[in-house]
């Protein structure tokens, strides 16, 4: 694998989806990532398959929750697109 990076749509689903902890320290160093324009966290070799794991889990809860929220869509598919 490669080098990678969390952009702000991936970061927010992290953080709905793990609202009270469970992030990485190295993830949530970044700080607030509120608008598009947020630059992207690096995520060095070590950590990619940390990241893939909470990305999958995130995935998992978004998909169980299709309704009512507007950006359940917009998490799941940077979610997805970050898994495939």
């Amino acid at each position: 694998m490669t080098d990678r990076a969390v952009p702000a749509d991936l970061y927010a689903a992290l953080q709905v989806c793990f609202p009270h902890g469970g992030l990485p320290g190295w993830l949530t160093a970044a700080g607030p990532r509120c608008g598009t324009g947020a630059a992207p966290i690096p995520v060095g070799a070590g950590q990619e398959d940390e990241l893939a794991d909470l990305v999958a889990l995130a995935w998992w809860e978004l998909l169980q929750d299709p309704g009512g929220d507007p950006f359940t869509k917009l998490f799941t598919a940077a979610c997805a697109r970050h898994l495939s």
